[in-house]
């Protein structure tokens, strides 16, 4: 009977930890390829001439990019 209590809760935590890893990697692979400009970036954006402002604007773009929906 113990044993069968202590298999139920291994079972419910395997099960847990799981989930919990699946909800991780969905929430990670949503944001994938979205990321600001780093530093040495914007440097690079810099000296081929676009300003702060439009920095900015491509910044804006890719907080909007859409890679399609990612099933839970």
């Amino acid at each position: 009977m113990i044993s069968a209590a202590l298999g139920m809760v291994i079972m419910s935590a395997a099960t847990i930890a799981m989930l919990v890893a699946l909800d991780i990697t969905t929430n990670e692979l949503k944001k994938a390829g979205r990321y600001n400009p780093t530093n040495d970036e914007r440097i690079i954006l810099e000296k081929a001439g676009f300003n702060n402002a439009q920095i900015k604007s491509i910044e804006a773009e890719i907080n909007q990019l859409n890679f399609g929906k990612i099933q839970n």
